[in-house]
């Protein structure tokens, strides 16, 4: 009679995007419980609370991938959540093999299995910190850096790709010549996927490439003298659990196993000194092509709901992407309140 095992699988996941260490210099990740505003999600087209801010790292569904292959092929499953982790590995992988480090063990009967990424990735350039801070969702006070007062080389890093008005615009951040770029969009977050943010913020962009090549208010896309960007200092360590995949039963080599552990930890630092590096370069519209003399200013402003991107310059697929929603990521400046 056939026998059927049962083995623990323990998937442990890994992601740093961070600057020297931990940010806020902490020692350890915190784990996300019920009381936080704050939640992973292993895939960008996993739903999440829509007043939550929502954090994908691509290092869930690149364990997974590793997961897979070492059981020889997709799992079978009605979980919504495994179906979206096996589409995910039919997709162009955001990250190159030597951008990650994978790992699947065998241990006694548990078989382990890491993926872990780090990003450090410094602007050229350091933005300014914004005296005072910023006010986030018309409530919080919290500190902020960018460019509160013209400043040629920090206007040199930023792009404009979309801009319909100070409520809903995005930009790039282009420091200096390495291979990742980042993409902040406001006014793109309503709903409960990061999958569908993303698809409006990047037909917005194909709207502003559109726009700009036919010479159609050329003054949206530079950043003039009396523009301003001002944008959250956002800092975290967390780490939390995915529970769905808890003892759930996947097929491996004709026998089952059970899945003990599935967990995720990432930490991401964004302030003045930078996070993303990339290597094109930014080019201005002349400001001879407009005919008014005085040209109207853009507030850059994230001081409401709004998506950032990294990816690789040239990848089809971000690999972190996160919807800031509240100000819990945040840090308040101290002796201030909203006004």
């Amino acid at each position: 009679m056939h026998r059927t095992l049962i083995f623990p699988i323990l998937l442990l996941l890994i992601t740093g995007c961070q600057q020297q260490g931990a940010p806020g210099g902490e020692t350890g990740a915190t784990r996300i419980d019920s009381a936080m505003r704050t939640a992973f999600v292993p895939v960008p087209n996993h739903p999440g609370e829509p007043g939550d801010n929502i954090i994908y790292a691509a290092s869930f569904a690149l364990a997974w991938d590793s997961l897979c292959g070492f059981m020889g092929g997709d799992q079978e499953s009605t979980l919504p959540l495994i179906r979206r982790l096996n589409a995910s590995r039919k997709e162009e992988k955001p990250l190159l093999p030597g951008d990650y480090q994978a790992t699947v063990e065998v241990i006694g009967d548990e078989i382990k299995v890491t993926a872990a990424f780090q990003r450090n990735l410094p602007f050229a350039v350091p933005f300014d910190i914004v005296e005072g801070g910023m006010v986030f969702g018309k409530k919080s006070r919290v500190k902020a850096f960018g460019m509160p007062v013209f400043n040629h080389a920090q206007a040199g890093q930023v792009g404009v790709l979309y801009y319909e008005s100070d409520d809903k615009f995005v930009i790039r951040l282009t420091p200096g010549p390495e291979r990742d770029e980042m993409v902040l969009a406001k006014g793109f977050s309503e709903g409960e996927k990061l999958s569908n943010m993303r698809s409006r913020v990047e037909a917005a962009i194909v709207k502003g490439q559109q726009e700009k090549a036919k010479g159609k208010h050329p003054w949206k896309y530079f950043i003039g003298e009396e523009d301003e960007v001002k944008i959250p200092v956002v800092r975290f360590h967390l780490s939390t659990v995915f529970p769905e995949l808890i003892d759930q039963l996947v097929a491996a080599r004709g026998q089952m196993l059970q899945i003990k552990v599935a967990e995720q930890r990432t930490a991401f630092e964004l302030d003045e000194k930078g996070v993303i590096i990339e290597s094109e370069a930014v080019i201005a519209d002349s400001a001879a092509t407009v005919i008014d003399d005085v040209l109207p200013v853009k507030h850059l402003y994230f001081d409401e709901p709004f998506l950032v991107m990294v990816s690789r310059k040239g990848a089809e697929n971000p690999y972190f992407i996160m919807k800031v929603a509240n100000a819990e990521l945040m840090r308040e400046v101290k002796g201030e309140t909203a006004k």
